[in-house]
């Protein structure tokens, strides 16, 4: 895997960009992968109205036909339009939907997901839990987890 994969998979568990600094990963790294994730983020959000008054003005120009070029026609443009528009959307949300699938797939085995938010411990505390993992090349093993603050 390569350190800017490793990154962004950190990243999106909710590591903290200076726990990845304190791992040994680059910050000019974190900083290109921050920023990437950050605008796929932004892409993916719709833009919406800024105001309540706006979005309502908004819905109701969406909802109104334009008036009508014969005794009975609707501007086909106008509904042409409407939609390709629902289409383009449509994809959008198929893209979003298998992307998740995707997700699910790859987070599937993962023993240690969302352990932190589930483990608790006899003695009451809760989502201090760590897993020991091993360097497969040198062999080396250390903690990867969640410790109280001393």
């Amino acid at each position: 895997m390569k350190a800017t994969q490793h990154v962004e998979h950190l990243l999106q568990q909710g590591h903290k960009p200076k726990e990845l600094i304190d791992l040994g990963f680059p910050k000019q790294i974190i900083t290109k992968v921050r920023r990437r994730l950050k605008e796929k983020k932004k892409a993916l959000q719709p833009k919406g109205p800024k105001s309540k008054a706006e979005a309502e003005s908004n819905l109701r120009s969406s909802l109104t036909l334009p008036p009508k070029t014969g005794p009975d026609k609707p501007r086909r443009g106008f509904l042409e339009a409407k939609v390709k528009e629902l289409e383009a959307r449509m994809e959008v949300f198929e893209a979003l939907s298998t992307n998740l699938e995707n997700l699910e797939t790859r987070y599937d085995g993962t023993p240690g997901l969302g352990l932190k938010h589930r483990f608790e411990c006899g003695c009451g505390a809760s989502g201090f839990v760590a897993i020991r993992i091993q360097c497969t090349k040198c062999g080396r093993e250390t903690w990867w987890g969640w410790f109280p603050k001393e």
